[in-house]
């Protein structure tokens, strides 16, 4: 038997669904299938929603959802212990979100949260298909792909479509037929439980060193616990009877764990004892619901996207680490990248340098992330040089990233030329380098490492407070002008901590000027929405054309790619 249609989905977890959920919103007219995969128990990672998540979540109409079904989350709060060598001591330098939240965020059950999609799904008329992938023939020009896919009965199915999306996961389908692969030398493991009929007071049995908050219950935050080579995640959610659950995981690398390896409870306990005492009386507290466990699951993909129109997404690509929970937050904005690149085909445009520049774009946000919070893991026993690491990512998240996602930038033909001209990964890579050096360098005096030289990790400068007041595209050229000159700041007050030294140290210096000739050069652009300026626009795109987010039904490609 064999079936068509416009768009095939590989893979049926929550990013599959999700990419179907939205390709059939902007394309009603095309034909949306989803090749699910054996029904079968598997490890679900990706419970705590970001606020780039979110915004998609909205779009898709999921709000009310996920207000009315899942716990607010407060942000991300972060527990640094100075004296991670004692585990009596519960000394604990304890940083939350300094307010309630400017956009939402939510912890989220992921069974109940991806049974909801995929329900939705059925109704809007996407069709779902019960079956294992077990070959691909991938086509360029105007052919169309095939998948062969075999059902729990052993019959076999032929699928064709025109656009290929690989949500596989694991299985990286595509990455391993195309030979993708790309090795990752730092390897972590993971090993996480649901614990149900526990005491959530038990978490502020700890001497907390924080500034007061008076805007929300810290409970419903996204807790981490840092330690040497390692970090633990404790996330409150509810049950599909509203009853409370909290899922704890530990994630550690396995080339500078000192511990040994975590695969069991018994080992968690015993691990993490040695360290964070109040987490295990917290796991004594409740009852386990399930286990689970992921060795060495870091790996990278060569191509994500294709002008022949195939396309891998999520962890069928790219993994990344769960610590800022932008796993899920990724994914949705490849599958907005996806639906801008079939957008433009339907539209008679010529995909393929837009293609590249998205897969730039793309790794650039996902190996910056991912390469720089590896490298944490060499000092997050050290609650000084953390801190400051930390601090550094927030700032670079609510000052560079959130607002171009919000305002489309990474979909945008033009837009994505920018990002990656003024963001590029290897200069992300060299600029974190370098102040990391600097860090080093500093806590290496044990009074710079005192408690009172401790910054607030997420302010309201950090976190961009300013900006989220109206969201306005004009004002992204001084945010991130703003965040150079912050850079600034604190290089120069580290470099005073050095002393004679810092005077010495020429390469922080010059590092220390980049950061303020990028805060000037933005300054002209203030008030300025930067893809429409004249001068942008010549120099990045001249006679660009503007992506729209029309109906498709007068698209002119239309009628050749819907299925029969």
């Amino acid at each position: 038997m064999t079936m068509t249609s416009d768009v095939l989905v590989m893979g049926g977890g929550a990013t599959g669904h999700l990419a179907a959920a939205y390709l059939r919103m902007r394309f009603p007219k095309l034909k949306v299938a989803v090749v699910e995969g054996p029904h079968k128990n598997r490890p679900i990672v990706g419970e705590s929603l970001v606020e780039v998540s979110v915004d998609f979540m909205f779009e898709l109409g999921l709000g009310a959802y996920l207000v009315e079904k899942h716990y607010p989350k407060y942000g991300l709060t972060y527990y640094f212990k100075p004296n991670i060598d004692d585990p009596a001591d519960r000394t604990y330098v304890v940083d939350e979100i300094p307010t309630a939240p400017q956009i939402l965020s939510f912890q989220i059950n992921r069974f109940t949260f991806d049974r909801e999609v995929r329900d939705r799904n059925v109704v809007n008329g996407v069709e779902l298909i019960d079956g294992t992938v077990m070959g691909v023939d991938i086509k360029g020009g105007e052919g169309l792909h095939t998948v062969t896919v075999q059902d729990l009965a052993g019959a076999k199915q032929t699928l064709s479509a025109r656009w290929l999306v690989d949500a596989t996961g694991r299985n990286r389908v595509l990455q391993k037929q195309l030979q993708l692969q790309k090795t990752v030398k730092e390897q972590k493991n993971v090993y996480w439980f649901r614990l149900k009929n526990f005491n959530p007071e038990i978490l502020s049995h700890i001497r907390a060193l924080k500034k007061p908050n008076r805007s929300y219950v810290p409970y419903y935050a996204t807790h981490h616990f840092f330690g040497k080579g390692n970090w633990i995640w404790c996330i409150p959610m509810r049950s599909p009877e509203n009853e409370p659950l909290i899922s704890i995981g530990i994630t550690y690398r396995k080339d500078v764990y000192p511990h040994g390896e975590v695969r069991t409870l018994e080992q968690f306990l015993d691990c993490v004892g040695r360290e964070h005492p109040v987490l295990v009386e917290l796991v004594r507290s409740g009852t386990i619901v399930d286990t689970n466990f992921y060795s060495s699951y870091m790996w990278e993909c060569r191509q994500r996207y294709s002008p022949d129109r195939w396309y891998i997404i999520g962890d069928a690509g790219d993994t990344v680490d769960p610590l800022y929970s932008v796993g899920l937050a990724l994914s949705t904005l490849q599958i907005r990248q996806i639906a801008a690149i079939i957008q433009r085909e339907l539209n008679g445009c010529d995909t393929a340098e837009f293609t590249k520049n998205l897969d730039i774009v793309l790794a650039t946000f996902q190996r910056g992330v991912t390469r720089d919070t590896t490298r944490l893991y060499e000092c997050m026993g050290d609650a000084y040089q953390c801190h400051l690491r930390v601090h550094l990512a927030v700032t670079k998240l609510f000052h560079l990233a959130l607002p171009l996602v919000v305002n489309d930038y990474l979909w945008d033909p033009l837009g994505v030329k920018l990002v990656n001209w003024f963001a590029s990964l290897e200069s992300i890579e060299a600029d974190s380098k370098k102040f990391q050096e600097l860090i080093r360098e500093v806590a290496a005096n044990p009074k710079n490492r005192e408690l009172h030289n401790f910054i607030k990790v997420q302010s309201g400068w950090s976190m961009n407070f300013g900006y989220y007041e109206h969201h306005r595209e004009e004002d992204i050229a001084a945010s991130l002008s703003k965040m150079a000159f912050g850079f600034a700041r604190l290089r120069l007050t580290l470099l005073g901590k050095l002393g004679w030294r810092g005077l010495l140290s020429f390469s922080q210096h010059r590092a220390l000027l980049k950061d303020l000739l990028r805060g000037l050069f933005l300054v002209p652009f203030y008030g300025t929405k930067l893809r429409e300026s004249r001068l942008v626009r010549m120099i990045f795109s001249p006679g660009e054309e503007k992506t729209t987010r029309e109906d498709s039904g007068s698209d002119p490609l239309l009628s050749r790619h819907i299925g029969a």
